[in-house]
């Protein structure tokens, strides 16, 4: 809960999916007031100007967030979250792009594709110092249950996170927001490749592209099989290789599902067992169009693999996996991802994309 040495602060949350609504929950669990703002907002229940949340697993009951009726009402707010999806970046946060204003944070959640570096860079060409910073994973798990009610996981225990300029200051601000929990990388490039999800839903997905096909109803993890897990593993190595030669140590699958779903680090498959068991574990994709493939894929994936290109480094397992949904959709997913031309990835080399995702302070290797 927000203290004296932490006050409660007015925080917007942009986006109301699951992250979104569980991220705006969790502020206010912890003494905030947040402010949702959502251009559908599909699934909330609204009560005038208020959505009503109910909730179930860590966060039980309900919950009312105030909604923000404009776009525009967020330039008032001094912190703003994003928890959308890489694949609505463009068009979201495209939008959004002219309301920045001086001195304002931004948090991308669960950020892609160095998301941070291009709003900091974006608002900049318009004279506007935006601080913009980006956590490697969400907040939490989260899911809606088919009666509507919102499933959350309980807060992770560490979220490596970096900015492009006063690191400590944000730093600080995120553990206010929700706790001693936010590791400082120093680089925004360490929170891009420590976000697992582009890899483990790869995993997950291709062995079951039929049951998405076909709507089946299937567990995540209860279908997270040793097949599962030796593609995971693989998709992990390469990961964690363009991570060594960019300089990072970072934490491996197995110890990211050990820290978000609170159980012993072990065999992937036993870990995704122990998941489901807990109950913790969503529904796989019952359809082809859904952002495990649609976001994970083009800004998850395709980045993964342009920075591994730009850093040496082989990677044929991820390449094959990029090769294969895009037979499987009939869709060009390199071509999708706009930031790596945005950002220059392909020609201004790994030195030069260094030193602009350095932090203000200097970056050493990230703690395990």
């Amino acid at each position: 809960m927000a203290s004296h040495s932490q006050p409660a602060l007015d925080v917007a949350v942009v986006g109301a999916g699951p992250i979104g609504c569980a991220t705006a929950a969790y502020l206010l669990r912890h003494g905030h007031r947040p402010f949702l703002w959502s251009p559908t907002a599909a699934r909330l229940q609204r009560h005038g100007g208020m959505a009503r949340i109910a909730c179930a697993g860590a966060l039980d009951g309900d919950v009312e967030i105030e909604l923000l009726a404009a776009p525009e009402r967020l330039a008032g707010f001094d912190t703003v979250i994003v928890c959308l999806p890489g694949n609505a970046y463009a068009d979201v946060l495209g939008r959004l792009a002219p309301l920045w204003r001086d001195g304002q944070t931004v948090i991308v959640s669960g950020a892609l594709s160095l998301a941070p570096l291009w709003l900091r860079e974006r608002a900049a060409r318009r004279g506007c110092e935006l601080h913009a910073a980006g956590w490697a994973t969400t907040p939490t798990t989260a899911h809606f249950l088919p009666d509507g009610r919102l499933h959350a996981n309980p807060l992770r225990h560490r979220i490596d996170m970096a900015s492009t300029g006063a690191g400590d200051r944000i730093l600080a601000l995120c553990a206010t927001l929700l706790g001693e929990r936010f590791v400082d990388a120093g680089d925004l490039l360490a929170p891009t490749l420590a976000n697992i999800n582009p890899i483990a839903h790869a995993a997950e997905v291709i062995p079951n592209l039929t049951r998405m096909d076909r709507g089946e109803d299937w567990p995540l993890f209860g279908c997270f099989t040793p097949v599962v897990g030796r593609l995971a593993a693989g998709l992990d190595r390469e990961r964690l290789a363009t991570a060594a030669a960019l300089g990072f140590a970072l934490p491996t699958l197995a110890e990211h599902y050990s820290r978000s779903y609170h159980i012993e680090a072990g065999p992937l498959h036993e870990m995704a067992a122990a998941i489901q068991a807990r109950g913790m574990g969503p529904s796989g994709p019952a359809r082809l169009d859904h952002r495990y493939v649609l976001e994970d894929a083009p800004f998850g994936l395709v980045f993964q693999e342009a920075l591994a290109r730009a850093a040496g480094v082989e990677s044929p397992l991820l390449s094959a996996c990029i090769d294969l949904l895009e037979a499987a959709y009939a869709r060009d997913f390199r071509a999708e991802n706009f930031l790596v031309d945005e950002l220059g990835l392909a020609s201004g080399g790994v030195a030069a994309l260094r030193s602009r995702c350095a932090a203000s302070r200097s970056a050493a290797t990230p703690p395990r």
